[in-house]
């Protein structure tokens, strides 16, 4: 599967010749999501060498790369105000279908997906979470005594991304690198909550889904906001559990924690049900936010922080 992100821009690109402009939006829908606009205009800001990154625009006809307006006069496009007029848009770029072919890619992986528990005892708890300082992830795959909470082993990894955020599309920035983390534990998890959705996905196939089916491992999603899924007002045994629908069935639950003001949002990864999931995150969780996922979340922040320090230092 192709998830060149930057090979998939440049074909845009190339469709606008020397005189025209496009917005972000017009090139978005050419890859195939109009939820990839944003991630055109900062991947360009981060790539302004890219082959007619200068003939990128906003909405309003602001210019995407910094000095893009010098080079845009060159061929004869005068910028009013800071803005390329409108009759220089190109309205419309040949798809080039490239994010369709990922949310293909999602519902087919989405069958392999299974629901059934195929946990016994479980005596170790997992958590996976990342950090960003621009193209670079800082992971963090941790392991937890399933009893106490104690760590049992934390694992970090630097990995080089090439692929931007584009909400529904994040198993693709993030999972190569959440593997490569994971598969170095040596004491391996019973189960793996993932700092994002599962089911709860338009393809039914999130980022926890797609971690649990390329590593075999049982998996929970569990996210901070929600993505999809309507809120059933009817509780769950609980006053903080709320199941969530999509398609006509529950796929998720809404659950408050202790300490926690806002809902969290758990979801089925892989080879899991949707009722354990839930018992494996009130089990694991503290205070606030499970605690495989707050250490993961925290040894990776440290990891970027060091970094950047270091780097500094060495100036």
């Amino acid at each position: 599967m192709d998830v060149d992100f930057g090979n998939a821009l440049a074909n845009c690109l190339d469709q606008v010749e020397p005189g025209r402009v496009a917005t972000c939006g017009a090139i978005a829908r050419a890859l195939g999501d109009i939820r990839a606009a944003r991630a055109v205009a900062t991947w360009l800001v981060d790539h302004p060498d890219l082959p007619g990154a200068h003939r990128a625009v906003r909405a309003d006809g602001r210019p995407v790369v910094p000095g893009a307006t010098r080079l845009l006069e060159r061929e004869e496009i005068r910028a009013v105000h800071g803005r390329v007029p409108t009759e220089r848009f190109l309205g419309v770029l040949r798809p080039t279908k490239f994010l369709a072919a990922l949310r293909e890619d999602q519902h087919r992986l989405s069958a392999q997906v299974t629901e059934r528990d195929s946990l016994g005892n479980v005596n170790r708890i997992g958590g996976v979470d990342a950090a960003y300082d621009g193209d670079s992830m800082y992971i963090a795959a941790v392991c937890l005594d399933a009893d106490d909470l104690t760590p049992v082993e934390i694992v970090t990894v630097r990995y080089e991304t090439a692929f931007p955020y584009i909400p529904t599309y994040l198993a693709y920035r993030e999972s190569p690198g959440i593997e490569t983390a994971v598969r170095r534990l040596t004491h391996r998890p019973d189960v793996l909550l993932v700092d994002g959705h599962g089911r709860l996905h338009p393809a039914l196939f999130g980022v926890a889904c797609y971690v649990g089916v390329r590593l075999g491992l049982p998996t929970v999603g569990v996210a901070k906001h929600p993505l999809v899924g309507r809120v059933k007002t009817k509780r769950r045994g609980s006053e903080h559990v709320l199941p969530i629908e999509l398609r006509g069935r529950v796929q998720g639950y809404a659950w408050t924690p202790p300490g926690r003001a806002r809902p969290i949002f758990v979801s089925v990864g892989n080879r899991i049900s949707l009722d354990r999931s839930l018992e494996i995150v009130q089990r694991s969780t503290q205070h606030g936010y499970p605690e495989p996922l707050k250490l993961a979340d925290r040894v990776c922040r440290e990891m970027k922080r060091n970094e950047k320090r270091e780097k500094g230092a060495a100036r």
